[in-house]
């Protein structure tokens, strides 16, 4: 269970480290991050495949979704979180290049998921009971965000919300949402961590 919500705190983190200004890039660090998500999903897609062919126990279609999901929308909520923190304009050509970053991590990710994907989306028998328990979850997760969203807007200081302008509140709401979807999938691996015989987590 420790890989899952490794995976997760690395993801995390890489994305909000290529969003913080920590140094001068040589590059965009869109085009960096991309790179190490697709390099990953080729890693990733040449792993598991050595497993199905030696000992036939690599993750099933939807638990790759979920891994997929976990990583990837990781960096994506890292990254957008921490653009977020720094209270600059997100528009594109507004001076940085945050916006472009999280569109360009957005398709690499997209791209990532036709890598690691299975060549069939084949059900098995614990998908269904799995996927509800996540879906649960997710919905709980994103309730319970937005009531916090609702009760900063009703009765956070002014200087607080006047910085969420309509523009800003709905970047906050995308965050919520790939925070309710992160949830939801970090629960569906531990549902198949649970159902996989053994202690170990596979894949």
């Amino acid at each position: 269970m420790s890989r899952i919500f490794g995976v997760l705190a690395i993801s995390l983190a890489f994305g909000a480290f290529l969003a913080w200004p920590f140094f001068a890039w040589p590059v965009r660090p869109g085009w960096i991050g991309a790179a190490v998500l697709l390099l990953v999903a080729v890693g990733v897609r040449r792993h598991w495949d050595a497993r199905g062919r030696v000992a036939g126990d690599d993750p099933g279609a939807r638990e790759r979704q979920s891994w997929h999901a976990v990583a990837a929308l990781g960096v994506l909520s890292g990254h957008l979180i921490a653009a977020l923190a720094q209270q600059v304009d997100l528009h594109v050509g507004r001076g940085n290049t945050l916006a472009l970053d999280n569109w360009t991590l957005l398709a690499a990710a997209a791209l990532g998921w036709l890598i690691v994907r299975a060549p069939r989306m084949v059900k098995d028998e614990r998908d269904r009971e799995i996927a509800a328990r996540g879906a649960h979850v997710g919905h709980a997760t994103l309730t319970g965000l937005l009531v916090v969203l609702l009760l900063t807007l009703g009765f956070a200081p002014p200087p607080v919300v006047d910085q969420l302008q309509p523009f800003v509140l709905g970047n906050v709401l995308v965050v919520l949402i790939l925070l309710a979807a992160l949830a939801k999938h970090a629960t569906q691996l531990v549902g198949y961590w649970a159902a996989r015989p053994g202690d170990d987590l596979n894949g």
